[in-house]
């Protein structure tokens, strides 16, 4: 037995399978410090009436406070700008005001390119943040070795480092993840010209307690090849690997371009191929190091693959029963959806054609009666968690096997979504860091800045009641906080926590 589709997870399967913004031609920077702050100011101004103008929030009943917000983002930013000069200071700027909505999926970027902004500078170490401290993690002095504690830095405690230097201008404060993801920020100058150098910081290490004057200089590729690998450690293309008992499936981006497609369709045909060997494994590890998000559609095809198409869609149904799709109906957002009817119909992509065109026409509908969404209906009757869990003559044979989903600290959006759908089972823990968390606010676009140095990101459309709490994050079932991320360490903590 076959269960139908619900909209709802259409919605999430398709939720980053467009583009999202064609840039135009690289635009002149400003020339003066002057122009920088005109520029960063009008491109905040946009900013801040695009979402206005767009943004499901503005109208959300759950989320009253949302323009109050949206308000307090842009005054903090417009008032960093009689002190922009140039294009850190402009990004900077940016920052703050994206930082000031707090949400993944809203806010702005600044796009300049690297050799316009001044080379990154350290103190001559690398750190990362790892369970409930931040780490020495590659150093060339003497004094400091990896693995040696930051104690502070100027009479400044570790949180007031974060909440000084990298929570103003980006991530969310309240996400534990988000400290996993910006550790190495809180020790290095990326010329912002609102944080003031540091110049002295506390240690503990294998010597004792050591207080050290940093010197900042230039910082080397060797220490930014250092920084990248002790991010999310190596990473592995998309497929199935053996390590004797161990199934490793390593699923590294939901955005998959052609090649990645290729590999995705290969893993899901060698998941079925090899069941029998699945289930006499120790373990299957579902790694999720490098997701930046994208469509819930891989990690979907990747589930039925282990548990069964039918289990997967009834449970999955059953989670959402409650949980409704509000198009936000603004011209912008309609014209949007409008123009993913054209491009299917261009493309003969026939499969998602009838969903997409009827949330246009109900947003052209809406639009047109001055109504602030278009609610879409989900003709798929809700199922309750009792019949989701019933097993029916169709069925695989279950799925014993210990599963263990690797989560990084920056797991949002898509990956999000993966991780939904893996805990539907009680085989599955998770490991490594607490994820990210996402908004009810989704499916994002953009529109360029009237400079064209950046865009805007709007989430044309809102769930509500959906099981995941807005801002809900997933805590590891089986922490890491070792500072090696690469496969073989993980393999052997994994083997370790079995």
């Amino acid at each position: 037995m076959k269960t139908k589709l619900s909209k709802l997870k259409i919605a999430a399967a398709t939720s980053a399978l467009f583009p999202l913004f064609v840039a135009a031609a690289e635009p002149a920077l400003p020339q003066t410090a002057e122009a920088w702050a005109t520029t960063a100011r009008a491109d905040i101004e946009a900013a801040y009436q695009i979402t206005r103008d767009n943004h499901p929030g503005m109208f959300d009943p759950l989320n009253p406070g949302f323009g109050a917000q949206l308000d307090k983002a842009r005054n903090d930013a417009l008032a960093l700008t009689p002190k922009v000069t140039d294009a850190s200071s402009y990004v900077a700027a940016i920052g703050r005001f994206s930082t000031g909505l707090q949400d993944g999926h809203a806010g702005a970027y600044a796009n300049i390119e690297d050799a316009d902004v001044p080379q990154t500078r350290w103190p001559g170490f690398n750190t990362v943040w790892r369970g409930d401290a931040l780490w020495v993690s590659y150093s060339t002095l003497p004094e400091l070795k990896r693995g040696d504690k930051v104690l502070g830095c100027d009479g400044k405690s570790i949180d007031t480092l974060f909440d000084e230097r990298v929570f103003q201008f980006q991530g969310q404060k309240n996400q534990p993840g988000h400290k996993w993801s910006f550790g190495h920020r809180v020790l290095a100058d990326y010329s912002n010209p609102f944080i003031a150098p540091l110049e002295r910081c506390e240690f503990d290490t294998a010597r004792g307690k050591l207080s050290l004057k940093l010197n900042w200089s230039v910082r080397p590729e060797a220490a930014l090849e250092a920084l990248q690998a002790d991010y999310n450690g190596d990473r592995l293309p998309v497929g199935l690997s053996w390590h004797k008992d161990i199934a490793w499936v390593a699923l590294p981006t939901f955005m998959p371009d052609e090649n990645d497609t290729a590999a995705y369709d290969k893993l899901v045909s060698e998941l079925t191929a090899q069941r029998g060997k699945l289930q006499q494994a120790k373990a299957i590890v579902l790694d999720l190091r490098h997701n930046q998000g994208g469509s819930s559609l891989w990690s979907e095809r990747v589930a039925k693959a282990l548990w069964g198409e039918g289990r997967v869609l009834r449970r999955l149904e059953a989670k959402g029963a409650a949980t409704v799709v509000w198009w936000r109906a603004s011209a912008g957002n309609t014209e949007y959806v409008k123009g993913i009817v054209k491009e299917l119909q261009s493309k003969g992509q026939t499969e998602y054609l009838p969903y997409f065109t009827e949330a246009a026409n109900g947003m052209a509908a809406s639009l047109k009666q001055n109504e602030p969404f278009f609610k879409q209906k989900d003709e798929v009757a809700a199922m309750s968690i009792a019949d989701a869990m019933k097993e029916l003559p169709g069925d695989i044979s279950p799925l014993t096997t210990a599963v263990i989903a690797l989560v990084p600290g920056q797991c949002a959006s898509a990956c999000l979504d993966a991780l939904d759908t893996f805990k539907l089972f009680d085989n599955t823990r998770l490991f490594g860091a607490p994820s990210s968390a996402d908004s009810s606010y989704m499916d994002i676009r953009t529109e360029a800045f009237p400079s064209g140095l950046g865009a805007v990101i709007i989430p044309n459309k809102m769930y509500v009641n959906r099981s995941r709490g807005n801002g809900e994050y997933y805590a590891p079932d089986l922490p890491y906080n070792g500072l090696d991320w690469s496969t073989e360490a993980l393999l052997q903590a994994i083997r370790h926590k079995l």
